[in-house]
């Protein structure tokens, strides 16, 4: 899971198996390029994972040691709202430790 991932023209992403529960013991990186001079975005639709050892990491940059936007983790009651990158890039980085799992997540990027 993961990859290289750009907009034009957007996409979504999902974690693995999703609606269906992901596997334990899971790292998936994805790196977002926008054109030069534009930022990235992040929509959720739905955020499910283990609360307090499964997360989803949000970096302002083409790798993790950029700036950190976001961690996430358990269930969102809440939407976030956009995620937006101050550069053209970000970095998404999903974990899963050995045990529990749930049904993960979905979000649009542009």
């Amino acid at each position: 899971c993961g990859g290289v991932l750009t907009a034009p023209p957007g996409g979504t992403v999902t974690s693995p198996n999703y609606p269906d529960v992901y596997v334990i013991d899971t790292t998936c990186e994805w790196t977002i390029t926008v054109a030069e001079g534009y930022m990235v975005r992040l929509t959720f639709d739905s955020f499910n994972i283990e609360d307090g050892h499964d997360y989803l990491t949000i970096y302002d940059g083409d790798s993790d040691s950029a700036m950190e936007l976001l961690s996430l983790t358990g269930e969102l009651s809440f939407n976030p709202g956009p995620i937006t990158s101050a550069s053209n890039q970000m970095f998404v980085r999903f974990t899963s430790d050995y045990s529990i799992t749930a049904w993960g997540f979905q979000f649009h990027y542009t």
